[in-house]
């Protein structure tokens, strides 16, 4: 992604970066499943599709497709690194694989195909991630890797990722963050931890950087009464589970459904408008911050970014807490 023309950010540009990012659109871009679009040109066309259409925003970490996904983004914004706010993670390192065992494992699957092999063919080992890796060789490896992958010399935002209060307060964790600001690598820092540690660290008074990443289900109890607010508040998962059984409740009650469409003055049959309602509720909560959405469809990713335009209609607005409360 290196074009010639980039330069390094100086030390402290973190703040006006995440603002002027932040302007850019309420809507971010999460990779954690873009790998499951099908293959790598499907993934590389989404997000080229969703740049186009305004998205500026796109967050991603060496978890997610093992790394792939990383380079996915480094080859859709070839020579347009300047345009897009790239954000990414240490703290989760994705599932270690020797070659060995790699082609084990994939010479295993092909056999079990056979129904005749499948009994004796014992299934590949499951490998899993490795979490709470918080010491500074292997937060630098990681970072190291990422930057490779995204074919940069720096990153927008470093989040820690899931991390807890006890990795936040620690010293080494405190002193690489600053190291990697003040060497230009990364333009700001932030956390990404699960619901309760974001609350913890929150009342705990402890620096995190500029950036709370978290789910969406406790904005509106962020920050906690007394707590300052970050520079920018990144809300997800959106349309995870609540999303789905809410879709899945107005295809069956006619009456909740009949509720819904008045509200709206649209068709709440459509899992398109759900999926917009949520999306408006969750940049309604989240003034001025950023949500991530993900998708693996065109034709979700262009119904989803329709969300925003919800933002300039006061009346359908006024009409989400009603049917979307908390």
């Amino acid at each position: 992604m290196t074009d010639g023309a980039e330069t390094h950010p100086a030390a402290g540009a973190g703040l006006s970066a995440v603002r002027m990012f932040a302007a850019g659109g309420p809507l971010g871009f999460g990779t954690g499943f873009l790998h499951h679009a099908g293959d790598r040109a499907v993934c590389v066309r989404l997000l080229r599709e969703a740049f186009d259409a305004g998205v500026t925003y796109y967050d991603t970490a060496r978890l997610y497709g093992e790394g792939a996904c990383e380079t996915m983004l480094a080859e859709a914004f070839a020579g347009k690194r300047s345009e897009v706010f790239l954000a990414t993670k240490v703290g989760i390192l994705p599932p270690q694989w020797t070659l060995g065992a790699r082609i084990s494992a994939k010479a295993a699957h092909i056999m079990r195909k056979a129904p005749p092999l499948r009994a004796v063919v014992a299934e590949p080992e499951d490998r899993h991630p490795v979490f709470g890796v918080f010491d500074r060789p292997r937060m630098q490896a990681s970072f190291e890797a990422s930057l490779k992958a995204l074919k940069t010399d720096h990153v927008d935002l470093l989040l820690l990722h899931e991390c807890t209060l006890e990795d936040v307060q620690r010293d080494e964790v405190q002193h690489f963050l600053g190291q990697m600001v003040r060497d230009g690598k990364a333009k700001a820092w932030g956390v990404a931890p699960t619901p309760e540690a974001m609350l913890g660290i929150a009342h705990s008074g402890v620096a995190y950087g500029e950036v709370a990443q978290f789910d969406g289900a406790i904005r509106s109890g962020f920050p906690p009464e007394g707590a300052p607010s970050p520079a920018l508040i990144i809300t997800h998962s959106c349309l995870g589970e609540g999303f789905r059984e809410m879709a899945a409740r107005l295809q069956q009650d006619e009456v909740l459904k009949a509720r819904w469409s008045a509200a709206l003055g649209l068709d709440a049959g459509d899992p398109g408008v759900v999926a917009q309602a949520f999306l408006a509720r969750a940049m309604q909560q989240n003034p001025g911050g950023i949500v991530l959405f993900s998708t693996t469809r065109d034709d979700r990713l262009r119904r989803n970014l329709e969300a925003a335009s919800w933002l300039d209609m006061p009346d359908r607005m006024a009409a989400l807490p009603g049917i979307l409360p908390g």
